[in-house]
């Protein structure tokens, strides 16, 4: 299925006037032309949200939802606060729930991300049970696959919040553990007087890993590692790892840092972002590159009055935040609200702000790929749409539609959508079809 997308009309004497402009331009660099791009989207059901009727339709906080659909347009969601993955047909009624808290086979302990096949069978990581769960398209559990007796790294396959299902076999294609996790494990071990046992890194938060679920055990094993803008940060001493604040202080991206995005599409490629430029990079399932998307839109230098911005957004959203914090879950954990006002303002600044800020495969291959918009802070901005032939269709504005939180076959899309108290309500609709 072919998207309908609609490119606004450019008049002929504003496009002769382009075209004077570009031929005295020539020797200047090249700076792309948008194709301003519209979309037709219809809701076709929503659930969730503070006055949901039905008691399943009433999901945790929205970081700890995750959604994806199957081929036959059935929407699965990790409702991880709540221990289950909650089915949704097409006609957005309930076609059942999966799992429950506890112990035994089938139930959740500790989950934070599932991966969705297309037959329907899914995979959901349980740090509890030390083990991959694999259930099959009618919700029944297939089979256990036990973390390696080894320990770390592979211990790190539990702990992955980004994993996609590997369409071409029985894998997961996992975004690797952030350094701030090893350091967490490592401090353990010296509270608890395990000097020696310290933790290695394992993949890191900008690699990508696969986790083989043939056999009876993970089966780990490195693919890619992406780019990590360099720093001139010294180590922390032994006293200062003692210093947890410090610590995460010390791992925290700068504002602008280059973020690591990626997808897995169809056909098993890996398409990614790891730098400030525009250049999605495809890489075959044993992670080789094997060609490289561009556009000519260079990264923004980050002035005195951006910085001044950043900061102080990011230290309103703190103050809203404050009035209303989420539960952390653990009794004797208080939000640190100085702390975190400390950190807002303290946050080291990358030299400039990269052009894209996220990207989505779509169900038949395309690429939906976000760019900072006019006010880099905000964590929206407009989405340049490619087809499954990589062929520039033009560029969405910039939160009309908003980054779909997943694509489904016959043009079904969902996006999340929370209320001021964070209660989240998920949005299907259907892009139309040409």
């Amino acid at each position: 299925m072919k998207l309908f997308l609609r490119a606004t009309p450019v008049c002929a004497a504003a496009l002769a006037v382009a075209c004077q402009i570009a031929a005295t331009l020539l020797a200047a660099p090249a700076s792309a032309q948008d194709q301003p791009l519209t979309v037709d989207m219809t809701e076709v059901y929503r659930v969730g949200g503070a006055s949901a009727r039905e008691e399943w339709a009433f999901f945790g906080p929205a970081p700890s939802l995750q959604a994806s659909f199957d081929g036959a347009g059935d929407l699965l969601i990790l409702d991880a606060m709540n221990k289950r993955v909650v089915v949704i047909g097409p006609d957005g009624q309930l076609v059942r729930l999966v799992g429950r808290e506890g112990e035994g086979p089938g139930e959740f302990q500790s989950v934070i991300a599932f991966a969705v096949w297309r037959d329907g069978r899914f995979a959901v990581p349980d740090m509890g049970h030390s083990a991959i769960q694999v259930f099959s398209p009618d919700g029944g559990l297939e089979r256990f696959v036990r973390m390696s007796d080894e320990g770390w790294p592979a211990s790190s396959a539990l702990f992955h919040s980004e994993i996609r299902a590997d369409p071409l076999g029985d894998r997961i294609i996992a975004r690797g553990v952030a350094g701030v996790l090893v350091a967490m494990a490592n401090r353990a071990n010296r509270r608890m007087g395990h000097e020696d046992d310290e933790t290695p890194p394992g993949a890191d938060d900008r690699a990508l890993e696969t986790l083989d679920l043939s056999g009876d055990e993970i089966a780990q094993e490195p693919i890619l590692q992406g780019w990590r803008a360099p720093r001139s940060d010294t180590e922390l001493s032994a006293a200062d790892q003692e210093d947890w604040p410090k610590v995460v202080a010390s791992m925290e991206d700068r504002y602008f840092e280059p973020a690591f995005v990626w997808d897995v599409l169809p056909d098993g490629t890996i398409a990614y972002s790891d730098s400030s430029a525009y250049a999605i990079r495809f890489a075959s399932p044993d992670g080789s590159v094997t060609d490289v998307l561009r556009r000519p839109l260079a990264p923004q230098g980050v002035s005195r009055r951006i910085r001044r911005a950043t900061i102080d957004y990011h230290l309103d959203r703190l103050e809203e935040w404050a009035q209303r914090p989420p539960s952390t879950g653990v009794p004797f954990i208080t939000p640190d609200v100085e702390g975190r006002r400390r950190r807002i303002q303290e946050r080291g600044f990358y030299h400039e702000i990269p052009v894209v800020l996220g990207l989505k495969a779509t169900w038949d291959g395309g690429l939906w790929i976000q760019r900072r918009g006019e006010n880099p802070w905000l964590d929206e901005g407009p989405i340049d749409v490619f087809n499954a032939d990589r062929e520039y269709l033009g560029t969405l504005p910039a939160g009309d539609p908003p980054m779909p939180a997943a694509f489904g076959p016959t043009g079904l899309v969902v996006h999340l959508e929370r209320d001021e108290f964070d209660v989240p309500t998920l949005v299907v609709s259907r892009l139309r079809g040409g």
